[in-house]
């Protein structure tokens, strides 16, 4: 489930047959509007083999450029966090973190979407879009066709960002819904740092 969490947040894939340049452009001008973005997330992944969907519950923080601190709170702990140059996802429960460079597979991952959408979406995506009530509907498809996704879905409503959906190629769909979405307040540089506690493992990923 860890795994699947943080893969979700960084790999991506496949494509539709058509695509909507001004959906695209109305996203990312919608998505331009936030420098900073504060919320409460409750992530759902419902699966074939399942009854009940895996619920992980937690906090993102994101600062424009290429800063970002997703931190898993429930049922377990887990920390993913870019300072702009390092990404770092660390697991308090094994006392191990891993860490790369923020390179362009990197900056391109759906995690960056929020971060730099104009270089992202412009070369990573084609997007079409739908109005349901006051909400406005954008469905993503992934260029690379390398990733085990095959599509996300982002809903914005009255300048905030309601929910992320993404369905896979196994049939699993995960819905991230936020709650308490705050944008353009200042956030402590602190909550970008990672310093690993003492008697953590550390592994770089290649």
């Amino acid at each position: 489930m860890k795994q699947l969490l943080v893969s979700l947040l960084f790999v991506c894939t496949a494509l539709p047959a058509f695509a909507d340049e001004a959906a695209k452009q109305q996203l990312i001008e919608s998505l331009e509007k936030f420098t900073t973005v504060k919320a409460r997330f409750e992530q759902k992944t419902y699966s074939e083999s399942s009854a009940s969907p895996d619920v992980v519950e937690g906090t993102l923080k994101i600062e424009k450029p290429l800063k970002f601190a997703w931190v898993v709170t429930a049922p377990y702990e887990q920390q993913v966090i870019s300072d702009g140059e390092t990404l770092w996802v660390y697991d308090p429960d094994l006392e191990q973190a891993t860490y790369q460079p923020v390179n362009e597979q990197v900056q391109h991952s759906p995690a960056m979407i929020l971060s730099q959408p104009r270089l992202t979406l412009g070369s990573e995506y084609q997007v079409i879009s739908a109005s349901v009530e006051n909400s406005e509907v954008y469905r993503l498809f992934p260029l690379n066709d390398q990733s085990v996704f095959s599509d996300m879905e982002m809903t914005l409503s009255n300048g905030t960002i309601e929910n992320i959906v993404v369905n896979d190629s196994l049939g699993q769909r995960t819905v991230i819904s936020f709650e308490g979405f705050i944008a353009n307040e200042s956030i402590d540089a602190s909550v970008f740092e990672f310093n690993p506690p003492p008697g953590t493992d550390l592994f770089e990923q290649m």
